[in-house]
C-alpha cells in the first residue's frame, strides 16, 4: 500500500473516532450535562442529537421522570409513647442537574440521602401526634407537612420531592401479639354478653310461650267442660222425654244397650245368677 493511501486510511479513521466521540443523543426521558474537566458546563433538557468536544468534555445523562423510592420499614415513637413500624416511599425526580451533580453526583448518593431526609422528618412528626391520630383526618396534616419540610431541604440538592405517603403502619410483633390478645380477649367478653342476652331474651320468650299455652289449655278445658255439660244436659233432656213418652220401650232399650256393653267382649267369660233382675227381660221376652 502506498503511504498517501495509509495517510488517508489512518486520516479518515482518525475523523471517524473523533466524530463518534463528538456526538451523543439526549432520550426524551434524560437531560444531560456536558462536562469541561470535570466542570459543569452546560445542561441540555431538549432531546435529539448533541454535540461536546471530543476527549475534553464528558457528558453525564440524569433521568428527568419522577422516580421512586422505597424505604426500609423504621419503629417510630408516638406522642404517646406507643411503637409503631412506619413503611413509606417518596416521589421525586431531578430538578437542578447542575446542583444535584454538585451536591450527590449521581442517583444512588441521591436516594441515600433522600432516605436520610424523609426519615428524619417522619420521626419528628410522627413524635408530635398519637396513636390515635393516625387513624384520623389529621394524618394527612401530618404527611402535608412532611412533604413541605422535606422538600424545603431537597431543593437545595437539585430535588424536587413530589409525594410522600406511609404505606402502612404497623405495631412491632411484640406488641402486636398483646394487642392482638388483648382485643381478642375483648371480643370474647363482648361475645359471653351477646350470648348471655340471646339466652335471657330465650327464656322469656320460653316464659312467655309456656304461660300463653297453659292459658289456651285452660280456656279450651273450660270450654270442653262447658260444652260436655251442654251435651249432658242435652242428652238428659232428650233421655227424659224419650222416657215419658214410652217407659216400657225406653226400659226395654235401655236393656239391651247394657246387655250389649256386658257381652262385648266374647273373649271374656261372664257367669251370673238367673234370678238377677239385669236377666228379666232375657227370659220374658219383655
Amino acid at each position: 500500500m502506498k503511504p498517501r493511501a495509509i495517510v488517508l486510511l489512518l486520516s479518515g479513521l482518525v475523523s471517524a473516532i473523533l466524530l463518534l466521540n463528538s456526538v451523543f443523543i439526549v432520550q426524551e426521558t434524560n437531560q444531560a450535562m456536558v462536562l469541561s474537566l470535570g466542570k459543569v458546563d452546560r445542561v441540555i433538557a431538549e432531546p435529539g442529537l448533541k454535540f461536546r468536544i471530543p476527549f475534553y468534555q464528558q457528558v453525564v445523562m440524569f433521568d428527568k421522570r419522577v422516580l421512586s423510592t422505597s424505604f426500609e420499614p423504621e419503629e417510630v415513637v408516638t406522642a404517646d409513647k406507643k411503637r409503631i413500624v412506619i413503611d413509606s416511599f417518596t416521589r421525586w425526580r431531578v430538578k437542578d442537574a447542575k446542583t444535584f451533580y454538585e451536591a450527590m453526583r449521581n442517583e444512588q448518593t441521591a436516594r441515600q440521602r433522600l432516605n436520610f431526609i424523609v426519615n428524619s422528618s417522619i420521626r419528628e412528626k410522627i413524635a408530635a401526634v398519637t396513636l390515635q391520630d393516625m387513624t384520623t383526618p389529621i394524618r394527612d396534616q401530618v404527611m402535608a407537612s412532611i412533604l413541605a419540610e422535606t422538600n424545603a431541604q431537597a431543593n437545595r440538592l437539585g430535588v424536587e420531592i413530589v409525594d410522600v405517603r406511609i404505606k402502612r403502619t404497623d405495631l412491632p410483633d411484640a406488641n402486636a401479639q398483646s394487642v392482638f390478645n388483648r382485643m381478642r380477649a375483648e371480643r370474647d367478653k363482648e361475645a359471653k354478653e351477646i350470648r348471655a342476652k340471646g339466652e335471657e331474651e330465650a327464656q322469656k320468650i320460653r316464659a312467655t310461650a309456656d304461660k300463653d299455652r297453659t292459658i289456651i289449655l285452660a280456656d279450651a278445658k273450660k270450654q270442653a267442660d262447658t260444652l260436655r255439660g251442654q251435651g249432658d244436659a242435652e242428652a238428659g233432656k232428650i233421655y227424659a222425654k224419650a222416657y215419658g213418652q214410652d217407659p216400657a220401650f225406653y226400659g226395654f232399650l235401655r236393656t239391651l244397650e247394657a246387655y250389649r256393653n256386658a257381652l262385648a267382649r266374647p273373649d271374656k267369660m261372664l257367669l251370673l245368677d238367673p234370678s238377677m233382675d239385669f236377666l228379666k227381660t232375657m227370659k220374658t221376652g219383655n
